[in-house]
């Protein structure tokens, strides 16, 4: 899907929308200039744009705001099976009412906190949605730039800011169950049901898969993935001890950094249209696959789903909860088991889509392959990161050819 900001935004009432986020700030007499990000991330269903608003408040102090506007495609051609339509109702829902209730509850905690920006605004109408947040940039973040992959410190602080969020799922749904089965009404879990174009797709990517692996190893394993996929989604939600409010779609192109004097500090989740029920196993572990290289994975899996288990349970903890109780080492381990099918159908999708090789349809890949050897060099690069998840993934016991 390949937008212009600009092209976007004479579609909408930008005047009305800063109006609406001016008054809400107490700015008055403002004015805004729009930017371009430096690095930006992949976001393949929407338009990013910064913006900065510099009015007065009533002590006629001069003002300034650090904005990005999502927006919407308003080309109806990439609204055809209501996916984008459902992806940005999901994350206007998840700004608007799952973080702002999660910064609420973070109030009474003295552990370090989940990081959330400020939403300024939302709005739902139909081609023209839109949701307004704090540049977390004004505050020292942005996104990872060194390479394909996260480092161990990079990967440690992503693991801990997961784990939180999934504590304050566990916690809102002991504290507030009304709203939680709000959120799960409107959160529903993968499958073949609730999003049968994406699902299509994730068989479609198993067939590419086995066509790059033919007369390999390889196969049996791909071929019986692709003959189960829609157990294997499913299993990812029915069958597992817990489920909590999952990112859905957490790899580093959604994670923003924060620096204090050149040295890492902490990490922001971004983009949450992906935000479904599932099971907190699956997104740990997609998060480790899909921004980590084989060789980090063989030297430190163990450390890091430690880590994130330890941060889960500190944070139970501070808010008077036992992890113990609400969900076990143990199960989480053996969670992990069940949700590994899973989480390697949707990598693999992912990883064919950032490796360039989804040169057609209305979601493709950033990168344009122009010549035979930058094909050629596209497919050995995901051929090998493929073959690295499933030798991984076999000996940690989370795939098997049975």
């Amino acid at each position: 899907m390949n937008m212009d900001a600009s092209t976007v935004l004479t579609e909408y009432n930008v005047i009305e929308i800063l109006k609406v986020v001016a008054e809400s700030c107490g700015i008055t007499d403002w004015n805004y200039s729009v930017h371009n990000f430096e690095s930006v991330g992949q976001n393949y269903f929407g338009v990013l744009v910064p913006f900065t608003l510099t009015g007065g408040n009533v002590n006629r102090e001069e003002v300034t705001i650090q904005l990005v506007l999502k927006l919407a495609p308003t080309d109806k051609r990439f609204r055809l099976s209501d996916a984008v339509t459902r992806m940005f109702d999901r994350e206007i829902f998840v700004y608007s009412t799952v973080l702002s209730k999660y910064q609420e509850m973070q109030k009474g905690l003295t552990e370090n906190h989940y990081i959330i920006p400020r939403c300024y605004y939302t709005s739902n109408k139909y081609c023209e949605e839109v949701i307004v947040m704090q540049d977390m940039r004004e505050t020292g973040y942005k996104p990872y730039s060194e390479g394909a992959f996260l480092d161990l410190d990079h990967i440690l602080v992503s693991v801990k800011a997961l784990a939180k969020f999934h504590a304050l799922s566990f916690i809102l749904k002991q504290t507030d169950s009304k709203l939680f089965c709000e959120i799960e009404e409107k959160c529903v879990p993968l499958n073949e049901s609730t999003d049968k174009r994406f699902f299509d797709v994730l068989k479609d990517r198993l067939q590419k898969a086995l066509d790059k692996f033919c007369n390999t190893e390889y196969v049996s394993i791909l071929s019986y993935l692709e003959s189960n996929c829609a157990k294997y989604i499913r299993q990812a939600t029915e069958s597992v001890a817990e489920t909590c409010i999952c990112h859905g779609d957490i790899w580093k192109e959604n994670i923003l950094f924060k620096y204090i004097d050149f040295k890492l500090s902490e990490a922001c989740l971004i983009d949450y249209q992906s935000s479904r029920m599932c099971s907190p196993a699956y997104d740990i572990l997609y998060l480790i696959t899909s921004s980590t290289d084989s060789d980090l994975r063989h030297n430190h899996v163990g450390m890091l789903l430690d880590t994130y288990y330890k941060t889960f349970e500190s944070y139970l903890r501070a808010a008077g909860k036992d992890a113990a109780n609400i969900y076990p080492k143990e199960s989480f381990e053996s969670d992990l088991k069940v949700v590994g099918p899973a989480v390697f159908i949707v990598a693999n999708t992912a990883l064919w889509l950032s490796n360039g090789l989804q040169q057609q349809g209305h979601v493709r890949s950033k990168q344009i392959l122009s010549t035979d050897e930058e094909k050629s060099n596209a497919v050995r690069k995901y051929t090998s990161l493929i073959k690295s998840i499933i030798d991984d993934y076999t000996s940690y016991g989370y795939l098997c050819a049975c």
